[in-house]
């Protein structure tokens, strides 16, 4: 269940332990919950709709009787739902029976790894003994949904030093049709280096205007300043920047644009190109890269004019790293931090071929994220460098 949490949340609670009793308090409130949340669950499955909601048929919510579990860790009283028609027969807490296992953290785990649900319900069996349908296995992963939403509007730090935004896309059911749609993400790092994601929103189409949406999500959070945001070369994501952060400074990531150019090169002709190309952007300063540009104009005009007007079009925000120092310039000058993270994400969720909804594709992502998460060094190792130029080039901005 702690890796559902996001550190900010964790911290403040962890904050009010001042002992080892305190903690084993904490543990075993924070187990009780779990397992009322699950059979509150599991109930609403059973009578087809939500406390609070209009019942669907004679059979309601009739209170709750009490059950004490035998667990590893002593004797815990619960709350256990009950419907007026006696027919709810819980899963989680079977009756006349105690649950000793973890199940609702493995059928978590197991989710977040990318297991189907069925090999879910297989596992579960094998390794507790315990009978779980596949609609049982989304209601206990549908419980996350709550943690999911208030994830997304949790509030983030006033100023990030860097953002990278990129979309990794997945096939989800809509409508009755299954399409492509695209799962966009951001991620920061913020004033202290540390490296977090900030959102994530399904859309059906990427577009600039998706984009601008999403960061001002951010805004509304409490981010008001971003040094740097780094992206592809998608159309009209400039405007959508400016409209939202106008003193950010957008850098295109190099090797999208090494790729979209190679587009339209023959393959007798690509390494000399790529040679060409690598002069740019290895330049010192601005004046080198555009003397390299303007000899990879000479060389390759009329032959591959829409490489070259694609360089010509985005000049200022490809060589924008190149007035920062080589410590500022490694971290900006490609989407490599976000793209590294999508390429891991793919690995928990390569199982998952088709999504029945954008609910089920969010809850997939997150549980992914919240287990690559732990991964990352709290704090870059180069920070302290970066930080002090950062200073130097924005000491109007950073406070």
């Amino acid at each position: 269940m702690n890796n559902q949490l996001n550190d900010e949340l964790l911290d403040s609670i962890l904050a009010q332990v001042k002992d080892k009793h305190e903690l084993q308090d904490l543990q075993d409130r924070l187990f009780k919950r779990g397992v009322e949340v699950l059979l509150k669950a599991e109930l609403d499955a059973h009578l087809g709709y939500k406390d609070g909601d209009k019942p669907i048929s004679d059979n309601s919510r009739n209170g709750y009787s009490q059950k004490t579990l035998k667990t590893n860790k002593g004797d815990v009283l619960i709350k256990i739902p009950r419907d007026r028609n006696s027919s709810f027969e819980p899963v989680t807490v079977p009756k006349h029976k105690t649950m000793t296992g973890s199940i609702y953290e493995s059928v978590i785990l197991l989710y977040a790894k990318g297991m189907s649900n069925s090999d879910i319900v297989d596992f579960i069996e094998q390794t507790y003994g315990v009978v779980y349908s596949t609609s049982q296995v989304s209601v206990i992963t549908n419980t996350l949904m709550e943690d999911i939403y208030e994830w997304q509007k949790r509030p983030l730090q006033d100023q990030y030093a860097m953002i990278w935004i990129d979309a990794i896309h997945y096939r989800i059911r809509h409508e009755g049709k299954v399409i492509p749609k695209a799962a966009m993400i951001i991620l920061g790092v913020d004033m202290q280096g540390v490296q977090d994601i900030l959102s994530i929103d399904i859309v059906e189409n990427e577009s600039a205007s998706s984009w601008m949406e999403m960061l001002k999500g951010l805004t509304m959070r409490g981010v008001k300043d971003v040094l740097f945001l780094c992206s592809d070369n998608l159309a009209g994501l400039d405007k959508a920047t400016e409209a939202i952060f106008p003193k950010s400074i957008r850098q295109i990531c190099i090797v999208h644009q090494i790729r979209n150019s190679l587009k339209f090169v023959s393959y007798k002709h690509r390494r000399q190109v790529i040679n060409d190309m690598k002069e740019i952007y290895r330049s010192d300063n601005q004046e080198q890269a555009r003397q390299a540009f303007e000899k990879f104009r000479e060389s390759w005009q009329g032959i591959y004019d829409q490489a070259i007007d694609s360089w010509e079009y985005n000049w200022d925000n490809l060589t924008a790293f190149l007035e920062y120092p080589n410590e500022i310039r490694k971290m900006i000058y490609t989407t490599n931090i976000i793209e590294s993270f999508n390429s891991t994400l793919r690995k928990y969720t390569k199982n998952k071929k088709v999504f029945p909804n954008d609910d089920s594709a969010l809850k997939s992502i997150y549980l992914a994220a919240q287990q690559i998460k732990p991964k990352w060094q709290k704090t870059r190792p180069e920070w302290g460098k970066v930080y002090n130029q950062l200073y130097i080039y924005f000491e109007d901005r950073i406070k």
